[in-house]
């Protein structure tokens, strides 16, 4: 990291703390402007979908960003699989990729769908007997404040204030605060290192491909953004390019070493997802941050031989410029 020039490493270190806030921390830790856009997802043994299978920015014929889009991607069991495991209909779950900071909007949507589903399997670092979220409630710990002071520079909202984790078919599906200190522990980790092995990642490949991720932006430019006008337009702008370029978490806390931050806390969602299957529950979301899904894709193909199959976007975040719309 000696090599970057200041400039570069302030925009290194801009993009891995807001990668860090966006998709890889718990968030305690008519459809939105009516878009929908269908597609088919990879099938078989191709590997797993690209980002943009799960986060991705809409743009308009200029290039000019347009929004910031997460996705639903259902995962189905084939007619005979169904049948093999006793099934009348074949068994769909659904990964609801998220962003932990949106529009009312969006959430609004995302309540919604998740009424449709037999249950809804959420990330949160909490004990299982713990309280449901409550809207409103006062941020607790660093990354708690942090992600509401995100929220106040963006015009967005939190969500943990929007989301009605109340709801009857809300199962919690992740690690308590003692098992995840354990994971931790184990694999010799701490929130240091791993905001290390983030910051090595993207320097490495920032240095590898003579770039920097998400363009030129250097201090000038951040100061540009966090003092001129149109603040919140700009920042939503810049943290969106770096939220889509999930390789970096990928390589940092992915692949066969894996993390406590996203594989073992996956595996710890995976085998809520199997009792619920076994209480016979048919249609199943599994709403998690967008840097899980790379995870959860392999997992539900290899091991429930799910195969993905149609993808529908929604809108999180509004990038559009009134003064571009001509």
């Amino acid at each position: 990291m000696a090599n970057v020039f200041p400039g570069r490493f302030a925009s290194l270190a801009v993009a891995a703390l807001l990668a860090w806030f966006a998709a890889a921390t718990s968030p305690a830790a008519a459809e939105p402007r009516a878009r929908a856009d269908r597609g088919e997802a990879a099938r078989g043994n191709a590997p797993a979908p690209a980002a943009e299978g799960f986060l991705r920015v809409a743009r308009d014929a200029a290039r000019r960003p347009l929004a910031l889009e997460t996705s639903i991607v259902t995962y189905s069991e084939s007619p005979a699989a169904a049948a093999a495991a006793g099934r009348r209909e074949p068994l769909e779950v659904d990964l609801v990729g998220a962003v932990h900071l949106g529009s009312r909007q969006y959430y609004d949507t995302l309540d919604r769908l998740f009424a449709d589903y037999d249950a809804v399997l959420y990330e949160l670092v909490a004990p299982d007997n713990a309280r449901v979220p409550t809207p409103g409630r006062k941020p607790s710990g660093a990354i708690g404040s942090a992600q509401h002071g995100l929220t106040k520079m963006l015009g967005l909202e939190f969500q943990l204030d929007q989301i009605d984790y109340a709801a009857p078919n809300f199962v919690h599906a992740d690690l308590s605060p003692k098992e995840f200190d354990a994971a931790m522990a184990k694999r010799g980790e701490s929130w240091w290192t791993m905001f290390s092995r983030l910051m090595r990642e993207s320097a490495t490949r920032t240095e590898r491909a003579g770039r920097q991720p998400g363009g030129d932006v250097g201090v000038g430019d951040l100061f540009g953004i966090l003092f001129g006008g149109n603040r919140e337009l700009r920042l939503r702008r810049l943290m969106a390019e770096q939220f889509t370029d999930m390789e970096v978490l990928t390589a940092a806390f992915g692949g066969e070493e894996g993390s406590s931050l996203i594989t073992d806390r996956n595996a710890a969602a995976l085998a809520v997802l199997r009792k619920q299957i076994a209480r016979g529950r048919r249609r199943i979301a599994i709403f998690y941050g967008a840097a899980h899904m790379d995870d959860f894709d392999r997992r539900l193909r290899r091991d429930f031989a799910l195969q993905p199959g149609e993808t529908v976007w929604l809108e999180a975040w509004d990038l559009r410029d009134p003064a571009e719309r001509n």
